[in-house]
């Protein structure tokens, strides 16, 4: 019997003993998963179960590796590196676009992390609204926004497409893909494909505008952590400084070479990389608003240029012509009006609504023949007011009641009198609109008319010469589906450059002509500091050098451990501890730039803490 208890006494002991082990089990796995999912979690969520068993079997890296196969580790923590990565301020709360999309994708299919700078691959959404629809894609991205408003799976959800796509054109119809027998977005492959670099999202936040000088900056901070100061190399040759850089900044050349010279030297050597790269507003010369990246060489070999040309003869340029003066003379029996009423009704408004929105162009759009029309009534039945205003048009009074225009117009030789008459009149209406002679003349022979006609003809008295207030040809086109896009030509159409790569007027500065780039940032401690690597160490060719260029310096592995460190570890890697930042960017070179087992490596670091490796 006392055996009995005694047995009782030691099986109680090992249960005891037995739950504090699989409690702190649970606890350390409950903390791998959220360092490296960056997901506050319940103790019941039964992914934690798989991660405990393993920690309890000393297997901690099969649990770490098991926690970056989770949809929790991809959904979240990468999706909030790609879009930290995304944007120089480095904030989460952007939308989700291609460049986050293409760094979540190589994470999630384990590929080799330097293609983010260098691949001709992207990934698409699957399980968006219109998702066949190039547009939602190249023009506004609004396929990859449900990402976030919707909580989608990025396990499942991305698709990788094998190419990257340049637009040539596109028609502009409120249809979808589907609902058309025809390809709404003409595109082909990228001339020049090199990753983050050549996706919608990089362009817009760094190829707008300016120089892109912008993108280096960008480039630098993002991918190797690294700033324009510290990249600055006071020594390094200024052979590549554009023609926009002030040398005598506030007339002081010292301020240049001291201020200015070291970070133009080496920002003003790489930008070449991106001389034939843009960010294109689309346009048919009226429409504007939708843009998306462009490249110099696509632009020429395609006959782009060409082909905007032709359109602009065929539709554009026939629709200007005979579009205004039909609108004019048939007003609401013109094509323009019967196509636009259609082309409401059918997009689901109604008839009255449509109308009383086509009458207001109506009542705006130019009609010089009316103005002239009522100049000869008025000239007609007022011509003793108009013999008082000769008799005193050179009086001061009268110079001060009428522009010099006027006068001018009405002095003018060689013309007869009754048209000296007409562009006094409409030259006064210009100016004095309401409460010109004309204009009190022609409001009371309208007493007669219905108030909707009065203020209709009055209107067009208002607006007449003027241009219309609206465009007429684009909503036109529209209507008859043939209103099409393409990217404003902003190129050198010998050497592909960017028009804008060459700004400035510095007699001496250096005028941009091909792709080719140089690394002035190789010099003395920078070529340790970064520590430069294979054959584009120097510089080259291209975006996609450019590319190479930064993945294959030892900075890159360094800078991708610093940011999984900081994300994991919950600290900032501390400048003196450089010989950690070198260790952990080995480590990310050893397991092939695989950023999973990056993540690994990290959490079980002993300088993170998280977990010890058993």
């Amino acid at each position: 019997m006392r055996g009995y208890k005694y047995l009782v006494v030691v099986a109680s002991a090992f249960s005891i003993v037995n739950a504090h082990a699989a409690e702190s089990d649970m606890l350390k796995a409950k903390k791998l998963y959220e360092r490296m999912t960056g997901v506050k979690v319940s103790s019941t969520k039964p992914e934690l179960k798989q991660v405990a068993e393993l920690i309890a079997k000393g297997d901690t890296r099969g649990a770490a590796n098991y926690i970056t196969g989770t949809s929790d580790f991809l959904n979240v923590q990468i999706k909030n590196l790609s879009l930290k990565l995304s944007n120089k301020d480095e904030s989460v709360k952007v939308p989700f676009n291609d460049f986050s999309a293409l760094i979540v994708g190589v994470v999630r299919d384990g590929k080799d992390f330097r293609d983010i700078l260098t691949a001709d691959y992207f990934y698409d959404v699957k399980g968006v609204p219109n998702e066949t629809d190039q547009r939602t894609r190249m023009f506004n991205q609004a396929n990859y926004t449900p990402v976030e408003t919707s909580y989608m799976n990025l396990q499942t959800a991305l698709v990788q497409q094998p190419r990257q796509k340049m637009v040539k054109s596109a028609w502009s119809t409120p249809y979808l893909q589907s609902e058309k027998s025809y390809e709404m977005v003409s595109l082909d492959n990228n001339p020049e494909p090199a990753g983050v670099f050549t996706t919608r999202t990089f362009a817009e936040r760094n190829l707008s505008g300016g120089t892109n000088r912008r993108a280096v900056e960008f480039s630098l901070k993002q991918f190797l952590c690294v700033s324009m100061a510290e990249a600055a190399d006071s020594s390094a040759s200024d052979q590549y400084v554009g023609r926009d850089v002030e040398r005598f900044p506030a007339g002081d050349h010292n301020k240049y070479l001291t201020s200015c010279k070291s970070c133009h030297s080496v920002m003003d050597g790489m930008r070449g990389a991106f001389a034939k790269m843009d960010y294109t507003n689309f346009t048919t010369g009226g429409a504007t608003g939708t843009y998306s990246q462009m490249n110099g060489d696509f632009f020429n070999q395609h006959g782009i240029q060409a082909d905007y040309n032709t359109y602009n003869t065929n539709y554009i340029a026939k629709v200007t012509a005979d579009i205004l003066p039909d609108l004019v003379n048939r007003q609401e029996n013109s094509t323009w009006f019967t196509t636009r009423l259609a082309y409401l009704i059918k997009r689901g408004t109604a008839e009255a609504t449509a109308r009383g929105t086509l009458m207001g162009t109506l009542d705006t759009i130019r009609d010089p023949a009316v103005a002239n029309a009522i100049a000869a009534d008025f000239s007609a039945k007022k011509a003793s007011v108009l013999a008082d205003i000769k008799a005193k048009r050179t009086t001061d009074e009268y110079k001060n009641m009428y522009t010099t225009t006027c006068v001018n117009h009405f002095g003018t030789a060689n013309i007869t009198d009754l048209e000296r008459e007409r562009r006094f009149l409409i030259c006064n209406l210009d100016n004095k609109r309401e409460m010109s002679l004309m204009y009190i003349h022609y409001e009371s022979s309208l007493s007669g008319a219905s108030e909707a006609e009065r203020t209709r003809l009055l209107g067009k008295l208002i607006n007449k010469g003027r241009p219309a207030n609206i465009n007429l040809v684009t909503p036109y086109l529209e209507a008859r589906e043939e209103l099409r896009l393409f990217p404003r030509n902003v190129f050198d159409s010998s050497t592909g450059v960017a028009a804008k790569m060459n700004k400035g007027s510095y007699p001496y500065g250096f005028v941009v002509n091909s792709d080719n780039f140089v690394n002035n940032a190789v010099l003395g401690s920078k070529s340790t500091f970064f520590g430069w690597r294979g054959g584009n160490a120097g510089g080259g060719q291209g975006v996609k050098d450019f590319g190479k260029m930064l993945s294959q310096s030892r900075r890159f592995s360094q800078c991708m451990a610093k940011r999984v460190y900081e994300s994991v570890c919950l600290k900032k890697l501390e400048s003196t501890q450089y010989s950690t930042l070198v260790r952990l960017g080995d480590r990310f070179e050893a397991v092939n730039y695989n950023l999973k087992s990056l993540y690994t490596e990290v959490a079980l670091d002993p300088v993170c803490g998280v977990v010890k490796e058993e």
